[in-house]
This record gives C-alpha cells, structure tokens and sequence, in this order.
C-alpha cells in the first residue's frame, strides 16, 4: 500500500488531498455548525459536494439579485428576513448535496447542530465556462 494515506477526519477536521491524488479533488474534510448558526457555500469556480453525517438544518437558495424595493413592498425589513422567505430544503443526516459551478446556498444549522462531509473540487477553466480564470491565448494581449 505504498503512497496510501488513511486520515481520521473527525480528529483532524479537513485535510489536502493534493499530497496524495492529482485529479480535481482539492479539499476534503468535516465541518460543524452550532445550533441555529448559518454559513453560505459558493460554487465561484469551484464546485461542491456535501453529505450531511449527523443533526438536521436547512439549505436555502438565496435571491441571486435581492431587489430592497420588492422587499419593503413585501414586508421583508431586512436581509435576514429576506433569507427567511428564500426556498429552502430540509436537511438531515444521510442527506447529500451538490452545488453545481456559479451557484449558492446557505446551511442552516437545526436545534442539534449540524455536521457534513465537504468536499471541494477545482473547475478546470473553458469556453463555456467564463467564471474560471483564463490563461490568455498566444499573441492575446489582455
């Protein structure tokens, strides 16, 4: 088994694979979130990959382009509100979710907290694919 490299994640919390694979893979580990605390995820030229492992929460899709004149007609004060009226899924554990490049979320953690598996992978920049940084072309001047 040379070049193998068992890792107790619940001790450590998040490793490098890059010390031992060369693919896309470039962070893995388990995250905590108190009771009731929240954290955004961003796919912004990275993707995501998330496996809840223990508590229940919730995952909302915020706004992409909150509009203050909608939310004061609405009722909406302010942008805590504003995620509150955002969809969102429930979570618990067993439950896997994947954020596909350019989008986002928001984990919500339920009364027993939350903890999940994330894993982090690199989006190689193309064509189609504007939000990753571009190497310019030959005789390209930008």
């Amino acid at each position: 088994m040379t070049g193998t490299v068992i890792t107790d994640l619940r001790r450590r919390g998040a490793v490098d694979p890059g010390r031992v694979l060369t693919g896309p893979l470039r962070a893995v580990g388990l995250q905590r979130l108190d009771p009731g605390r929240s954290t955004e995820v961003a796919s912004d030229g990275i993707e995501h990959a998330l496996y809840l492992t223990a508590g229940s929460g919730t995952a909302s899709v915020p706004d992409p382009d909150p509009d203050p004149d909608a939310a004061d007609a609405a009722g909406l004060g302010g942008p805590a509100d504003q995620e509150e009226a955002a969809d969102s899924i429930p979570l618990m554990e067993g439950t896997a979710l994947t954020l596909p490049l350019g989008t986002r979320t928001v984990l919500t953690a339920g009364t027993a907290g939350l903890e999940y598996f994330h894993a982090i992978l690199a989006v190689p920049p193309t064509p189609q694919n504007p939000s990753t940084p571009q190497t310019p072309e030959e005789g390209d001047s930008r």
